[in-house]
């Protein structure tokens, strides 16, 4: 009996590309890249999302930009979702995927090619939650019905999406940044006290807003971009591990910018896959079906 591999699951999700990938460039010489997310030294704290929307954040000077944003913000924030796979139990949280069409959305590679095998098998599930908010009581659990997408060069996957009755129509995702403008990584970072040291862990995430399995609730994270290179972005938005796929918004646009995966150790910056990838790879996704 011929045994498949994740090596062969994945190539069956790999799509036609225009011009020979190019492997990310680092953002910086000599540093490596980890799986872990980063908690800031500094503030604004990230805001917790309730019943849609969210309080503005103390800091005058983020007040400003925040209470001017946030018609947009609460607009984006139903196309977010907590990405989790049922039989996991309470580890099911796979981390953030955002809606970029009514029926697909956007994820990180690394938080689907673990579970590939399985998912090709029927042995395990994935859902995107919607509707996990801090105090939420509606329900909005989207069954993913399959995987369509897994990129091999770039930390980034889409997934197909049960409709919803009133489906969002997904984030707008631009090719273009404006460097200046700040920025918003929207997702579900989930409980992680002892891997961060406690007086920051505490001020930022010391609300008690996650459920008893640790699993994260939606939240805004602020910050702006440090550097763009073709293949990445970086940011300094506090995020934790929960928060890998999340959307990274141009707060001035309104618009998705980039898909939130990892930290950067060597500078202390997080990392995303630019809003030009996204777009490319989604349209080539649509033309090849």
């Amino acid at each position: 009996m011929q045994t498949t591999t994740s090596e062969d699951t994945l190539e069956r999700h790999e799509v036609g590309l225009s011009a020979p990938a190019a492997e990310p460039e680092p953002a910086a010489a000599g540093a490596e890249v980890s799986g872990r997310e980063l908690v800031r030294h500094w503030f604004p704290c990230p805001l917790t999302v309730r019943a849609g929307t969210f309080e503005l954040p103390r800091e005058p000077a983020w007040r400003a930009v925040v209470e001017t944003a946030k018609p947009q913000l609460e607009a984006a924030l139903g196309a977010v979702g907590r990405l989790e796979c049922p039989e996991l139990g309470p580890l099911m949280q796979c981390g953030t995927a955002w809606l970029v069409r009514g029926d697909v959305a956007v994820t990180n590679r690394h938080t689907i090619l673990s579970l590939l095998d399985d998912l090709e098998r029927g042995r395990m599930t994935l859902r995107l939650d919607l509707c996990a908010e801090a105090g939420a009581r509606a329900d909005l659990r989207c069954p993913i019905r399959r995987v369509l997408y897994i990129d091999p060069t770039h930390d980034l996957a889409f997934v197909q999406v049960a409709q919803l009755r009133s489906p969002h129509a997904g984030l707008a995702v631009v090719d273009s940044l404006v460097a200046d403008n700040p920025v918003a990584v929207i997702g579900f970072p989930s409980h992680a006290e002892g891997g961060y040291p406690q007086p920051e862990y505490q001020q930022c995430f010391g609300d008690g807003w996650f459920d008893r399995d640790g699993r994260g609730f939606k939240r805004i994270s602020l910050g702006r971009l440090v550097s763009t290179t073709q293949a990445l972005l970086e940011h300094d938005c506090t995020t934790l591990g929960g928060s890998s796929g999340a959307a990274i918004v141009d707060l001035v646009r309104g618009v998705a910018i980039g898909l939130n995966y990892g930290e950067h150790d060597g500078r202390r910056t997080n990392l995303g896959v630019p809003g030009w990838v996204v777009r490319e790879r989604l349209g080539q996704l649509e033309r090849h079906g």
